[in-house]
């Protein structure tokens, strides 16, 4: 029976790593991430079943969430994860013990949480949480508003740029955040004003790729080969242009870059007519697809998808695309996460 419980825990930590890791994948769709995350929630259920006590040879994660550590904002923060997983831990834990997110909301007290809180709250809890973000964390409030589509907050949002007491980091925030609220903004502009404020997120630069015009998206492609080549080769698969696919296949010959080409090429063709290039097995195609001018995603032209049908069958980096080209579409709407909890929510109002 010991060896039963110690095989229990062995199965949950091998479950939640490969969670951890899915969401660098370019080959997992929602449906195998939600079977993923039930099969995963499962087995901590029957842990929290049999192995209530705390046990010194169980994973510490494991023994946070039986024991309910994970319970309290400030612990589950001091975890030693990166952001993403203690949100992922925390929604693991509402659904094993049938909660809803409120119960983390309701802790919301210190700007230190506030990060936290912005990836885990949704749109009907953001306009509470808005307000009381004002009060000691401006650069999260300003966060929250563009993240869920709170568009009644557009006109406070704009009072806020001629706030001259506002740090250069906070003030390209509110205008990425007014972006996302349907103000036309240039995209190289919000661009060049977060990495100057260092905080340029990869999620940033992929919505605002995908806004750009071609014109903006090879001056932003550029600029990042000057400085970020890694982040460059992410904004060209986003970027959705053909025209980059010859490059990215040189790059990818670097074993140093070889997993981001790739992976931008994924993004771009779909992962068969991307192996298929990185193999040599379609120099025709691989001219074809150079010749295109329309961007694309997934191997089709932007203009002609079923984004919905895209958030279902894409891989992270296309559901994320389908996701930020709808709320573009329909200012308003709050962005999805494709890596959270279930996969996320597809925009709606």
């Amino acid at each position: 029976m010991m060896q039963t419980f110690t095989d229990l825990a062995e199965r949950s930590n091998l479950l939640w790593l490969q969670r951890v890791r899915l969401g660098s994948s370019d080959y997992i769709t929602l449906s195998q991430l939600q079977q993923h995350d039930y099969r995963l929630l499962q087995s901590v259920r029957l842990c929290q079943r049999y192995l209530r006590q705390q046990r010194d040879d169980m994973p510490f994660w494991l023994n946070a969430v039986l024991n309910n550590h994970v319970a309290e904002l400030d612990k589950i923060l001091a975890l030693p994860f990166a952001l993403s997983a203690q949100v992922l831990l925390a929604e693991l834990w509402l659904a094993l013990q049938q909660k809803n997110k409120a119960h983390y909301f309701e802790q919301y007290c210190r700007p230190e949480q506030s990060q936290f809180i912005c990836l885990l709250a949704d749109k009907p809890a953001a306009g509470r949480l808005f307000r009381a973000m004002q009060d000691f964390d401006i650069r999260s409030a300003i966060q929250i508003a563009g993240h869920s589509g709170l568009t009644m907050q557009r006109a406070a949002l704009q009072q806020l740029a001629a706030d001259n007491t506002l740090d250069t980091a906070s003030l390209a925030e509110l205008n990425y955040s007014l972006y996302l609220l349907g103000h036309h903004i240039d995209e190289y502009d919000i661009v060049q004003q977060l990495q100057s404020a260092e905080c340029l997120t990869p999620r940033q630069l992929q919505l605002l790729l995908l806004g750009a015009s071609a014109e903006h998206k090879v001056r932003i492609v550029n600029a990042l080969c000057i400085s970020d080549i890694a982040l460059a080769v992410n904004a060209m698969g986003f970027s959705g242009l053909a025209k980059f696919c010859p490059l990215l296949l040189e790059i990818a010959r670097e074993p140093a870059h070889h997993a981001a080409a790739q992976s931008a090429l994924i993004t771009m063709l779909g992962a068969l007519a991307a192996d298929n290039l990185l193999n040599g097995k379609a120099a025709e195609q691989s001219q074809h697809v150079a010749d295109t001018i329309e961007p694309l995603l997934g191997g089709q032209l932007q203009s002609r998808l079923n984004l919905a049908a895209c958030w279902l069958s894409g891989n992270q980096y296309q559901r994320f695309a389908a996701a930020a080209l709808q709320v573009m579409q329909q200012p308003g709407l709050a962005l999805a996460e494709p890596n959270n909890w279930q996969g996320g929510v597809w925009p709606t109002a």
